[in-house]
This record gives C-alpha cells, structure tokens and sequence, in this order.
C-alpha cells in the first residue's frame, strides 16, 4: 500500500510538471503570436503610405527630381542629418570614392526637399521607407557633432544675411565683442536636436558604442548609421567596413574658407562660453548619450578653461520674436551656393576629376581649390587637356616627317624658268 502511495505522488508530481510545462509553451507561443502581429501591425503602418495613390506619386516624382530612379545602382545611401555637423565631408567622400557604386542623396530635413525638388506632402522617412519598398538597399548615415562647436558653425553659417542683416564681407569690420554678445543671447535655442534620436523613427541602442565609435541600426530591412565628428579620422575604415567600398575622407566646406573667414577665426580665438550657459550644455540629454563618461568629463573641462561670467540669454518667447524679426529684415540671399567639394555630377568630365583627386588623396598628395568636382570646371578641364593630348600627337607625328629645308633662291629660278607649279 505505502509503495502505491509513493506511485501516486510520483504521478501527482509529474501530471503537475506537466501541467506547467503546457502553460509555458502555450504562454510562449502565445507571446510569439502577438510579438507577430504587432510587428506586423508595425509595418503596415509603417507603408500606410503605398495605399496612398497621391503620396506614392509624390515620392515617384521626387525620386525622379533626385535622380534616383536613373542610378545605375541599386545601392543608396541618405545622408540625413542636421545641419552643421560634417554631414558634407561624407557626401564629397562618398562621391568621390563610390560615385559608380552609390546613389548618395544628402539632405536635412522636409523643408530641403521642398527647396530642392519642389515637392511637399511627404516626409524624408517616408521617401527612405519608399526606396526600400521597391527594393533598393537603403543606408541612412547621421552625424553627431558637440553642441558648443555646432552651436557656433550654425551661427556663423547665416551670421550676415540672417542674424546683421549685412553681407558676409561688412561682417568681418564687426567689432568682436557685439558678435560675441549676439551669439551668447541666442546658444541656448542654436542647433538644437538629434535625426538619429528625433527623426528615425527607430529603436535607439540603450547606449552609444564607445569603442567602435559608431552606431548601427538595421530597422525595416534598413540601415542606420550613427557617427561622430570627433570620430572623423576613422570615418574612412568604418564606412569601408559597413559599405564594403574602400572610402577615404576629404574635409570640406568649412566657415574658414568663406568671406568670413578673419571673424570667425578671431571669433574662435577670443571667446569664452559663459559659466551658466556650459552648466546648461553639459545637461543636454544628446550629449550625455553620445559621451563616455569620461569623454564628458574632458569635455567639460576643455570649456571650463574657457569661461567666463554668466549672461542672460533670450527667453524662448524673445527667441521667437527675434526668428521673426530676423526673416522679416533679410535682405539677403543665405542659401549656399558652394556646398560641396563635389556636386555630384556623373558625366564623363566630372568622373574623370574625381578619379584624379582620388589618387593624389591615395597618395597623400595636398588637395588645392583647384580639386573640386564642379561640373563647369571640370568640363573646361577635360577639353583643355583633349586639346593639349591633341597637340602632343600632333608634334610627335610632325618630328617623324622627313626635314626638308626650303631654298628660296632655287625656287624662284624654277619658277622664272617656267617649270614652276603655279603656271
């Protein structure tokens, strides 16, 4: 009797083993199913612009007016970024390196797009998802800069039409501290925000990767690539790893090389961050993501050396009415007309300079203002370099004819004689 008693709890035991087991499985399956449908219901809204027949001829129309469709590739790679962080250093890298291998479309927000291409009614996400829907491979590329840095650049980049309502060239007899003053009233509310946080639409990695020095998210089938500009001189051998094209970096348009240059660079020399305005900074969430620790605490200590007294900077309403006033006033044309080392053309001309700045960059030969791929230029390049190949022929097939030096005197003879070939 006692052994059937241990029998029957053994059975009892594993009928409740069992029992557990089942709610487990049916649990997980349970989770499985509706972890799908979310990720389904996910996506459906993430295209719920395909069962949009005004949308989808947006984005048709602006793939065309990017040339997007015409690309001989199937690779494509946003640069979809704020402005002001060394978004334009890739772009002219990426073109100049992988030009045949790439459509590389640069742009910062929807606002550009209705500059560029004329067209509005969609989003810069939606023209991504877009291309990834009719089957492109899509990388999307952003760039972190540090706040006080690009705070400063934004400034400058719009310091005469915008903020003096002048031209660039009357801003360099300004008299440093008046800059100075106006920039310290207008950080806080400068270059503010974060595509890779604020406009992805993505899940973002608990933490930046400090020792790769690089973010990638593979999200819809898509790539994102997060890097910093600190991180500048490693771009090339992490984008020749992600994008398994061998990329070099070449610097590009920057605030020293424009009719500003003599202020801004007194302006860098001279300036002080205010003490409040870096206790501000160094809270900034974006900051605090993209920085180790220790990377905040140099930082920090890199500005600190160079601070000075508190200011009283414009509220957020003072900032909006000086938005206003500052439009209202300019009578100034800020959009840039020199963007790029490289335009991005892809005639024969401009691959041929490309292919020349390529080997003097491979080769470690100094870039000039001369190595830029601007399709006029380049254009003249190559016709004058036909025409000097032209001439070069030409003389060497000159220097292998027969040298027969001509006798005047015997010539005249000839002809007075009547054998000459004129009568």
């Amino acid at each position: 009797m006692e052994e059937i008693n241990i029998i029957k709890e053994i059975l009892d035991e594993l009928t409740n083993k069992l029992a557990s087991v089942q709610d487990t499985i049916i649990e997980s399956v349970q989770d499985t199913i509706i972890e799908s449908v979310q990720d389904t219901v996910a996506k459906a809204d993430i295209y719920s612009f395909v069962h949009d027949i005004r949308k989808m001829n947006l984005l048709a129309k602006a793939n065309t007016a990017l040339h997007i469709d015409k690309s001989n590739t199937n690779k494509l790679v946003f640069v979809y970024s704020g402005p002001k962080v060394g978004s334009t250093s890739i772009v002219s890298s990426l073109r100049i390196f992988a030009s045949d291998k790439l459509n590389i479309i640069h742009i910062h927000d929807e606002e550009m797009l209705k500059v560029l291409v004329h067209i509005e009614g969609i989003t810069i996400n939606e023209l991504i998802l877009y291309n990834k829907f009719i089957g492109r491979n899509v990388y999307v590329i952003d760039v972190y800069r540090n706040p006080i840095e690009r705070k400063i650049s934004a400034f400058f980049e719009k310091i005469g039409a915008y903020h003096f309502n002048t031209t660039d060239e009357n801003i360099n007899n300004y008299n440093i501290h008046r800059v100075i003053n106006r920039f310290n009233k207008l950080l806080p509310h400068l270059a503010n925000g974060d595509h890779f946080i604020d406009k992805y639409n993505i899940t973002i990695p608990s933490q930046f990767d400090y020792h790769k020095k690089y973010l990638l998210v593979e999200e819809h089938g898509i790539k994102y690539i997060k890097l910093r500009l600190k991180d500048s001189a490693i771009w090339g051998s992490i984008l020749t790893s992600l994008l398994g094209i061998r990329i070099h970096i070449i610097k590009d348009y920057e605030s020293s090389n424009k009719p500003i240059k003599d202020l801004y660079f007194t302006f860098k020399t001279v300036y002080k961050i205010p003490q409040n305005l870096l206790e501000n900074i160094m809270l900034c969430k974006y900051l605090k993501y993209y920085y180790s620790s220790s990377e905040l605490s140099e930082y920090y200590k890199k500005w600190s050396l160079m601070s000075t007294n508190n200011v009283v900077s414009y509220t957020p309403d003072e900032y909006k009415i000086y938005e206003e006033i500052s439009i209202e006033n300019s009578c100034f044309d800020y959009i840039q007309t020199d963007h790029y080392m490289d335009d991005g053309c892809k005639c024969m001309a401009c691959n041929l300079k490309r292919k020349s700045i390529a080997k003097k960059v491979m080769n470690k030969i100094s870039l000039t203002n001369d190595d830029q791929v601007k399709h006029s230029h380049a254009k003249k390049e190559m016709i004058f370099k036909q025409i000097e190949v032209s001439n070069k022929i030409n003389n060497i097939l000159l220097s292998q004819q027969p040298n027969k030096k001509k006798n005047f005197k015997e010539n005249m003879n000839t002809i007075v004689k009547g054998r000459g070939r004129f009568l």
